[in-house]
């Protein structure tokens, strides 16, 4: 049942809209209350590359104090600490972020412990106690998508402890996002589906979520109904202009949905996994997604067949008969046997997939329940 009581968080200020970049300059102004405020610039090197980008970065007339280009796809805590470093040292009193959740995250991470004077890694494990706020952050997302920039948490790997975790706090929510599907245009096909999977399974999980009201649940809908209609042409032809302004913004509303509600299984299972072989965080997520709606249509089918209606589908089972159609269409494998999974990795994933999107999952999933599942899915069930 959604909750009755819930609170929400979301970016002060948010556009959607292809050209909507063109905002930029008079957003930076407006969030860091100055004419002429000092930026720090995150980017991807892929995206920094494209022409959209340099025509977009000429219109910001000289207001980069400091800059960079290329970070990891899983961002460590090293590349925050490099990133409040390097912005200190420029002076800079604003983050913009351009690119995949990699870049947002870990710029939103430098941002927020701008103000804060303990190692990243502290405050990553709960060691020293979060600002209340850090500098503000501007955030374009080139991808559709992981929702970074409008969720209040990060995603990185601490390669000392050897594991992905998150580090989440109100204020860690981006003064501003800018949604400008434009900048999808460019993406592979590959990372089109990889991004459009994570987006529809936070969108799926947001609605059976133990966190869901009907704010999110509202959102989470229309994103289904969106992703599922659009994705599968954004991936066959990335030049349609209107099935990625379509995808784009079912993944805005499935961010919208799932920072307010939370997620589940699927997440809690992700990042371990992701972790631990290297597979792209949505192709995890598209992997698990269909295998962890069976196991929970026991107690959420009735969710589902709303959810399946929403979308115009008949009930629950063609919902998830939609979302395998939808996977085999775009090549997405049903197992990770080509990463080599076997039962010797189960004790390591089980331990590091208790996290708060593992509690939010409407059936509850014990280390044996997790192990079989596990073994079905590395293809020697």
């Amino acid at each position: 049942m959604p909750l009755d009581r819930y609170a929400a968080y979301f970016p002060p200020v948010l556009h959607f809209g292809s050209g909507c970049r063109a905002q930029t300059k008079a957003v930076l102004q407006e969030c860091s209350q100055q004419a002429q405020p000092r930026v720090f610039f995150v980017c991807s090197s892929r995206v920094r590359q494209q022409e959209i980008t340099a025509a977009w970065l000429n219109k910001l007339d000289g207001l980069l104090a400091g800059a960079q280009v290329g970070i990891p796809h899983d961002p460590t805590l090293e590349t925050v600490e490099a990133l409040r470093t390097a912005a200190r040292q420029c002076g800079a009193d604003i983050f913009l972020a351009l690119g995949g959740g990699s870049v947002i995250d870990a710029a939103k991470t430098a941002a927020f412990l701008m103000s804060s004077h303990a190692p990243v890694r502290q405050s990553f494990l709960g060691q020293a106690a979060l600002p209340s706020r850090g500098l503000p952050l501007v955030a374009l997302p080139t991808t559709a998508g992981t929702g970074a920039e409008i969720t209040k948490n990060a995603v990185l790997t601490d390669t000392v402890g050897d594991f992905k975790g998150s580090i989440k706090a109100p204020g860690m929510v981006p003064a501003a996002a800018l949604v400008d599907p434009d900048f999808t245009l460019s993406l592979p096909p590959a990372i089109t589906a990889d991004t459009g999977m994570d987006a529809l399974t936070q969108a799926i999980e947001s609605y059976v979520s133990s966190g869901a009201n009907a704010m999110t649940q509202a959102l989470a809908a229309q994103a289904v109904a969106l992703l599922l209609r659009h994705l599968p042409q954004a991936w066959q032809h990335g030049d349609d202009v209107q099935a990625r302004t379509r995808t784009a913004e079912g993944s805005m509303l499935s961010a919208l949905a799932f920072s307010q509600s939370g997620l589940g299984a699927v997440h809690g299972l992700a990042h371990p996994i992701g972790h631990r072989f290297g597979v792209p965080h949505g192709r995890a997520c598209a992997i698990l997604l269909a295998p962890v709606m069976t196991w929970n249509l026991p107690v959420a089918e009735a969710a589902f067949d709303r959810l399946a209606a929403a979308a115009g589908l008949a009930d629950a089972r063609e919902l998830l008969l939609a979302v395998k159609t939808l996977c085999q269409t775009m090549a997405i494998p049903t197992d990770f046997s080509a990463w080599g999974m076997t039962t010797a990795d189960h004790d390591t994933i089980i331990k590091n997939c208790r996290s708060g999107s593992m509690k939010a999952n409407p059936r509850p999933m014990t280390d044996a329940d997790v192990a079989n599942m596990l073994s079905a899915l590395a293809g020697t069930a």
